[in-house]
């Protein structure tokens, strides 16, 4: 089975590569960052490919064929507004869009708890108010109402929020 990362250089995306593999999938790291290949493990692919690339990602997804994905790639909060928003939403179009095309057997998003805002009670659940704060929190709530139109149509996509 053959998983793709992207996000792969973040911290995330390493545990995952150690997990994955060990776990004998065949892994796929993918990022514009730089990888410190000494980190994985050795038989990780390394790949710098721009989410916001979706010709790219087509190819990348052609010449691979994963059967999962999980998406943890993300501009961070103190990006700037802009490149928050590219990366975050319109990559997150991108590999929904190219893994429904491609019949990828699951989509995992990794957004966040900053789509709840500052919670007014604890513990917060799933099911609360999204109120996302600043352009990071606001993405993410985009990026998931995607998610959810690519549920409606037929792509099996789970949303985690670390």
């Amino acid at each position: 089975m053959k998983v793709l990362i992207t996000g792969g250089a973040g911290f995330l995306g390493l545990h995952l590569a150690r997990f994955f593999s060990k776990n004998k999938y065949e892994v796929y790291l993918l990022d514009i960052a730089d990888f410190d290949k000494k980190e994985y493990p050795k038989d990780c692919h390394f790949i710098k490919v721009d989410i916001r690339d979706v010709q790219s990602i087509n190819r990348l997804y052609n010449d691979i064929r994963p059967d999962f994905v999980i998406h943890a790639a993300a501009a961070l909060p103190l990006w700037k507004k802009e490149d928050i928003i590219d990366i975050n939403v319109n990559g997150a179009r991108n590999i929904l869009k190219v893994s429904l095309e491609n019949k990828v057997k699951r989509v995992i998003f990794i957004s966040s708890t900053a789509v709840y805002g500052v919670p007014k009670k604890h513990p917060v659940y799933e099911d609360d108010r999204r109120v996302g704060v600043g352009p990071y929190g606001q993405s993410k709530i985009e990026a998931e109402n995607l998610c959810f139109q690519y549920i409606k149509k037929s792509l099996n996509v789970t949303i985690i929020r670390p």
